[in-house]
């Protein structure tokens, strides 16, 4: 990182290996042993998919349950309190304060973000 928190350079072909989906969050649980993450059951284009987001300082699951985010689809899947998540939302912030990326306008789940 540089002085003004800027990552380093990628390349185009680094950025088009990234599959961004919308996905509307059907499902939400808050994993009690955790003060940040929450167990998102997902809509991305009619798959089913489990993600788990350190979300829980700003949001609770009433509330996020029927919203568009965006998605990182193809990261690489990982356990993250003995939960499987496969993916990532996408938020703007830092640790503390942050608001969830959300479309705009209304798009169907599983459409591709370019």
């Amino acid at each position: 990182m540089d002085n003004n928190g800027q990552k380093q350079n990628i390349t185009y072909s680094d950025f088009e290996k990234l599959d961004l989906r919308i996905a509307k969050i059907v499902a939400a649980e808050a994993i009690p042993t955790s003060e940040k993450l929450i167990k998102l059951s997902l809509d991305v284009g009619g798959e089913s998919r489990q993600i788990v987001a350190g979300i829980k300082k700003q949001y609770t699951p009433e509330e996020i349950v029927g919203k568009y985010i965006v998605i990182v689809a193809n990261l690489e899947p990982r356990k993250l309190m003995g939960e499987e998540s496969r993916g990532m939302l996408l938020a703007a912030g830092d640790d503390e304060r942050f608001a969830l990326i959300i479309p705009e306008k209304e798009v169907n789940s599983g459409t591709c973000v370019r």
